[in-house]
């Protein structure tokens, strides 16, 4: 699945995003423009949605998606494994504006929580008879021991259409993220914090319910090395620990 993601991120990046400066005939096209002189242009990776009015029956008050600008969004998390759902419990919240110069591309920032087991995220140290006597290989913790991860990063996104082009439809986009985060790691068995950087990767699959709303899901790739603070003179590969993560979301918010 990380292959799959890192696959997806290059090649739109490389392929598929316009690296020409818009104009503000671009950015704001008339109806006729969209839906009939250039369709080829506007709506290759964008639609025009339509909300629906219940008091008149039909679909109105339509927006043309290529205007969308800022997104917030919340999300909840579980573990990428279908077998252990539960051994990871998470929120996050995310934020991304979308750049008035490039075609396609968003920037922003991201927060998230994690309650997750030990060994859903990293593995034991091996011990040896040479080890510094505070090095984490001594204490072997079980694999149900809770952590707590909290993290937060800058990023960038792409939104696209790309699978949509074999499943025409107009209210559903993808869209690929890549964050870099800074995190903090409480380790429960020992009672020790640990803080590092690390990388998410997202690839998101949303359905517009509305000219403003959407939902969907999406699965997050999660990869950081972090480091607790010195005890004597322990080496830092002794109180270090690289951790690698899938996790599954449902997802909503809104753009405006």
């Amino acid at each position: 699945m990380k292959y799959f993601l890192l696959f997806l991120l290059f090649s739109q990046s490389a392929l598929a995003v316009t690296p020409l400066e818009l104009s503000e005939d671009e950015l704001n096209p008339e109806t006729q423009d969209i839906l009939i002189k250039r369709p080829e242009q506007y709506l290759r990776h964008e639609s025009m949605i339509y909300d629906f009015n219940n008091d008149l029956g039909i679909k109105d008050q339509r927006k043309y998606t290529g205007t969308d600008r800022n997104k917030f969004a919340v999300a909840g998390h579980l573990s990428g494994n279908y077998e252990h759902l539960t051994n990871i419990l998470g929120a996050e919240f995310n934020y991304m504006h979308r750049t008035e110069r490039y075609n396609q591309i968003w920037y922003g920032f991201q927060l998230f929580q994690h309650n997750t087991f030990f060994d859903t995220i990293t593995q034991n140290k091996t011990a040896t008879s040479g080890d510094n006597a505070n090095s984490d290989s001594k204490f072997q913790r079980p694999n149900d021991v809770k952590n707590n991860i909290f993290a937060g990063g800058l990023g960038v996104g792409y939104r696209f259409k790309l699978l949509m082009e074999f499943f025409p439809t107009e209210d559903v986009f993808e869209s690929i993220d890549v964050y870099a985060n800074y995190l903090t790691l409480n380790e429960t068995f020992i009672n020790r914090t640990y803080q590092g950087f690390g990388l998410t990767t997202n690839y998101s699959i949303h359905k517009r319910s509305s000219s403003k709303y959407f939902y969907g899901g999406k699965f997050s790739y999660n990869v950081a090395s972090v480091t607790r603070a010195a005890i004597g003179d322990e080496s830092k590969s002794d109180r270090s620990f690289s951790l690698g993560w899938l996790s599954v979301a449902f997802e909503m918010g809104f753009f405006y």
